[in-house]
């Protein structure tokens, strides 16, 4: 949930598509985001049902193609 808010909350470009990079290699094979992962192992993570961090993914993803559409294709 840290790397989806310090992506809605940057305003440089390559630190929002890392942020998204980041998230999309980390959800464990599951398309869904998780409370916290382990940093060596995405596949070890917390609550495999979580709609806090789904929800707040969804919204970074409305932000960025409501204000930066650009990088939606950098990702």
């Amino acid at each position: 949930m840290s790397i989806i808010m310090r992506a809605m909350t940057s305003d440089k470009d390559m630190e929002i598509i890392n942020c998204v990079k980041t998230l999309m290699r980390t959800h464990a094979d599951t398309g869904f985001m998780h409370e916290t992962f382990h940093k060596d192992d995405p596949m070890n993570f917390t609550r495999s049902w979580f709609a806090w961090a789904n929800t707040l993914f969804g919204e970074l993803i409305l932000k960025i193609y409501n204000e930066r559409p650009h990088l939606l294709k950098q990702v």
